[in-house]
């Protein structure tokens, strides 16, 4: 049986969504909250080489916040699921506790007071994912799941897209810590998107017995699929490398092929532009599919799209073009696999469940990122580029083939 009335115009389920005020006002959120971290990040590297901070400073940094954000969604799963704890507070909260960390780089002196701030800010990112997935599901119908995370994640992207093309002229203009100063402005205004807009349904509400909503073991009662969603998850996430090593692989490929090394990095930089379009394109019609043919099937398309992109760089494509395509390929895969992933974990968790599997999902996410960014570095320092993409493409598979096995009956 469809999910969704098939008869029904396409532009007007879209405006349906959108003008869901929680689809919007989360949505409107994640937008704000991205361009400014991301305006943040992207200045991060020439402020701290500015202060004399060494490179490992960098790699410390980002190291500490990775794990803080994946700690902090467990520990933000518990949270949301607790009663009388309302999720919209949870999640404005953590906006502007994220924006108020990356704008404390403003008065940083030293990196070490920079490492505590982007940790602050991450654990607050990490800490508010899981109650704002949990209310964005709680706001639409069953039938809605995909478009609206879709939805959320196309604007996600947005802001991902923003922040840096912002951060490019401010520095100039104002320099580093007023540009941190400025950055708070969008992630206060996300808080306040959230405050605003978004209404807390009598559904979202619980009434579970404090001993189960905090305990993370209850998950282990939750039926079959969510567990094999979680095996094929964490199966591709030991394959998704992270998209700097994507950037790092091109650059090299590029450079080996006659470009000087400024010109190879500069035309790596515009096919990962074209990554992150691809990405936010990909996302909202991902989950106006997955209403149609189901969550669990998007999802599994968007891992082997990302396995097959990861094969065709094993062979180390020489033109522009080739890599074009294989970028702009795993930009629609993390469209897809982001989309379709959210709503099939929203489908198959109660609401009284939401948070705490939201910060499961998160924490195997994160746990994945960091192994498979270490193996596939690994695997190109001392080893043909074509075994670390090989792996990458296994792994990936591996995980779209135990997501197919689950039971008919979760789509």
């Amino acid at each position: 049986m469809p999910d969704h009335d098939t008869t029904e115009n396409p532009i007007e389920e879209t405006l349906h969504v959108l003008r869901n005020p929680g689809v919007l006002g989360i949505g409107l959120g994640s937008l704000l909250s991205d361009a400014g971290h991301e305006m943040a990040t992207a200045a991060l590297p020439g402020f701290l080489n500015s202060i004399g901070a060494p490179a490992a400073a960098l790699g410390a940094i980002e190291g500490v916040a990775d794990a803080a954000l994946s700690a902090s969604k467990v520990a933000g799963g518990v949270i949301a699921d607790r009663p009388g704890i309302e999720r919209k507070t949870v999640t404005s909260g953590g906006y502007a506790i994220t924006a108020l960390g990356h704008g404390a780089f403003a008065v940083a002196a030293a990196w070490p007071a920079v490492a505590i701030a982007r940790a602050v800010s991450w654990i607050a990112r990490g800490g508010k994912a899981p109650a704002r997935d949990s209310l964005l599901a709680g706001s639409v119908e069953p039938t809605e799941l995909g478009r609206a995370f879709g939805a959320e994640r196309a604007m996600d992207s947005i802001g991902a897209i923003i922040g840096p093309l912002l951060a490019a002229p401010l520095i100039l203009a104002v320099g580093y810590r007023w540009l941190f100063a400025i950055s708070i402005i969008p992630g206060l205004l996300a808080a306040l998107a959230v405050i605003v807009l978004v209404k807390e349904t009598p559904r979202a509400l619980r009434t579970v017995p404090p001993a189960e909503a905090s305990n993370m073991r209850s998950l282990l009662t939750t039926p079959g699929p969510f567990r094999r969603l979680l095996t094929g998850v964490g199966l591709y996430g030991l394959g998704n490398f992270s998209a700097t090593l994507l950037i790092f692989r091109a650059t090299q490929i590029l450079h080996d092929n006659g470009r000087t090394t400024t010109a190879a990095a500069a035309t790596a930089v515009l096919l990962y532009a074209a990554h992150n379009a691809a990405n936010a394109v990909a996302a909202y019609p991902a989950g106006a599919i997955a209403d149609r043919v189901g969550r669990r099937a998007v999802l599994i398309a968007g891992i082997v799209l990302f396995a097959l992109a990861s094969l065709a760089l094993a062979f180390s494509p020489t033109n522009v073009a080739a890599l074009a395509a294989i970028f702009i390929a795993v930009g629609v895969s993390t469209g897809l696999v982001e989309t379709g992933e959210a709503a099939h974990a929203a489908e198959l968790l109660h609401d009284h469940i939401r948070g705490r599997g939201f910060g499961l999902v998160g924490l195997v996410d994160g746990i994945g990122d960091l192994m498979s960014s270490l193996i596939v570095g690994i695997l190109l320092t001392i080893a043909a580029p074509a075994a670390a993409f090989i792996y990458a493409a296994a792994l990936a598979t591996s995980g779209a083939i135990a997501l197919a096995r689950e039971r008919p009956g979760h789509r």
